[in-house]
């Protein structure tokens, strides 16, 4: 009894002597591992209680020797409602591609709906579709050019203010109204597909659909809380398990929206496939609304503050410090080595997106099918070998983040230096066997980072992670459409050679990060060593 009621007291005291304005609540008490109440992450500087809050979780604390991971309490994961927003996107990319190009040839063009009807992927095409369709591609490389950008210059500033602004108020809220934004504009999608097939509407329209979940950030803003999100509620030993579980739920549902499209689009329409994928995402926006808490202790605040404060160029400002922030045992230079090779892989990913699809038709003659057969055999190879991975050498042999991450990347060098030598298609599939690993080395950046920051930053971090991930097509892309148009007539793969050294300079980074963990474990063994003497 005395113990609550000291507990209150301190609570009423402490919001006497918070300045006006703060919006700060001491509702947002948290326990560390002994069961002492801790402050919460963010303080006002000027507090007349700073000596009551020195065990404020700051950027040195991840990486000292004597840090303990926090106790938090259990929550339902976010691996189901990702795997459902992933597969209903991949379900309708696909057949909007082919509905765009459907809706160009009767509406801008203005063939009959016999000639276009190959258009929407469901028949083969003539050799008269062939030729509408050569006509058609440039305009609609317009319209997905012009969508590209919609998706990726808005959401990559955005996300500059989502990070720090969930590492205040919350990952709940972002989460809840990103699934709210994708699902209108799902039901937006499926009522322009329905007119569409009274009225000759053009396929700018279809632009309409992907704008509510552009202006919330789309899946920039999206993934950066997912990961936060399970880095808040995961130990440090389970981090890398966690980021592990969610990247094999976006490629399981990457897979099978891939693979089930074309089906379900020959057994149903255009109009049915959208509503389905509308279904999916209302499903795990209701999981979240019921089942998923809130990961931080957040402060207790009013929804125009919270809207005020979105826009807040201070959290920009705090950004920039977190990232340059000093931090003991090599920190600031294992996280800055990490960001950039997440920022390199990228920069590849988006590269390689604009041409593969050219590159097979041109080296190789691959129909649509077999490339989205190759597209899911690719994943699949990934998800099997990380998980691999993830089980033999980090779960047995006990190996570092950082060593798996370099079998990764070794695996990503022998994958794309085989696909720039390969004569046959054949020897594409054996080059994604090469890569087996690959598919582990992001979740072992991601949790090198989420190790090596306090809960209270990462928001930040993941922020400009993802910052220069959604900007980087702007400048990859082009890149990589400028080599392959140079190189089209005589050497088509050369693309792929840009791609192996440059993961050839991320596995050169990875091992100066190798080197820091080593240090730093040197350093803990020699500080357990001496407390032990003691």
């Amino acid at each position: 009894m005395s113990f609550n009621r000291k507990m209150t007291d301190h609570k009423e005291s402490g919001r006497l002597d918070t300045p006006d304005g703060i919006g700060l609540s001491f509702e947002q008490l948290t326990l560390d591992t002994d069961g002492n109440y801790l402050p919460p992450a963010y303080m006002p500087t000027n507090s007349p209680n700073e000596k009551e809050h020195r065990d404020e979780p700051t950027a040195e604390d991840p990486l000292k020797p004597e840090s303990k991971p926090k106790v938090r309490r259990r929550i339902l994961t976010l691996e189901f409602p990702v795997f459902l927003i992933f597969l209903s996107i991949l379900l309708t990319g696909p057949v909007m591609l082919n509905q765009e190009l459907y809706q160009t040839c009767v509406a801008v063009y203005h063939y009959n709906e016999t000639e276009c009807e190959p258009l929407r992927g469901i028949i083969p095409k003539t050799e008269e579709a062939k030729a509408i369709e050569n006509r058609l591609q440039p305009y609609v490389a317009r319209i997905t050019m012009t969508n590209s950008m919609l998706h990726n210059v808005w959401p990559g500033i955005l996300v500059l203010f989502v990070g720090p602004w969930s590492d205040k108020f919350g990952r709940r809220p972002v989460l809840l109204v990103s699934f709210t934004a994708f699902f209108i504009g799902h039901i937006i999608t499926t009522i322009l597909v329905t007119f569409s097939k009274v009225l000759a509407l053009n396929p700018w329209f279809y632009l309409l659909g992907g704008l509510p979940a552009t202006i919330v950030g789309g899946n920039c803003a999206m993934t950066t809380i997912v990961f936060c999100y399970m880095s808040d509620i995961s130990s440090m030993e389970n981090k890398a398990k966690r980021m592990f579980l969610v990247d094999m739920a976006m490629g399981l549902g990457v897979v099978l929206g891939n693979v089930l499209s074309s089906y379900l689009l020959r057994r149903t329409s255009v109009a049915i496939v959208c509503a389905t994928s509308a279904t999916l995402i209302l499903i795990g926006l209701m999981y979240i609304f019921f089942f998923i808490d809130e990961s931080l202790d957040t402060e207790k605040t009013t929804l125009s503050y919270k809207a005020k404060s979105f826009f807040d160029f201070g959290l920009i400002k705090d950004l920039v410090k977190t990232c340059v922030a000093k931090r003991p045992n090599y920190g600031r230079a294992i996280i800055g080595c990490t960001i950039s090779i997440l920022m390199v892989s990228s920069f590849i990913m988006h590269g390689e997106q604009g041409v593969l699809y050219l590159f097979l038709r041109n080296k190789f003659n691959v129909t649509l099918q077999q490339f989205t057969y190759f597209v899911a055999t690719l994943i699949t190879i990934k998800m099997v070998g990380c998980g691999i991975a993830f089980t033999v050498f980090r779960k047995f042999f006990k190996l570092p983040y950082s060593t798996i991450a370099m079998m990764g990347l070794a695996g990503c060098v022998l994958d794309y230096l085989t696909r720039g030598l390969a004569q046959e298609f054949w020897q594409m599939y054996m080059a994604s066997s090469f890569g087996l690993m690959s598919g582990i080395t992001i979740p072992m950046l991601q949790a090198i980072v989420a190790v090596a920051v306090p809960s209270n930053e990462l928001g930040k971090i993941y922020s400009l992670v993802s910052c220069a991930q959604t900007i980087s097509p702007l400048l990859s892309a082009p890149l990589y459409t400028f080599i392959y148009n140079q190189t089209l007539n005589f050497y088509p793969g050369l693309f792929n050679f840009i791609s192996t050294g440059l993961y050839l300079e991320c596995f050169c980074v990875m091992i100066l990060i190798n080197y820091y963990e080593r240090r730093m474990a040197k350093r803990v063994k020699a500080t357990e060593a001496e407390n032990g003497e003691k």
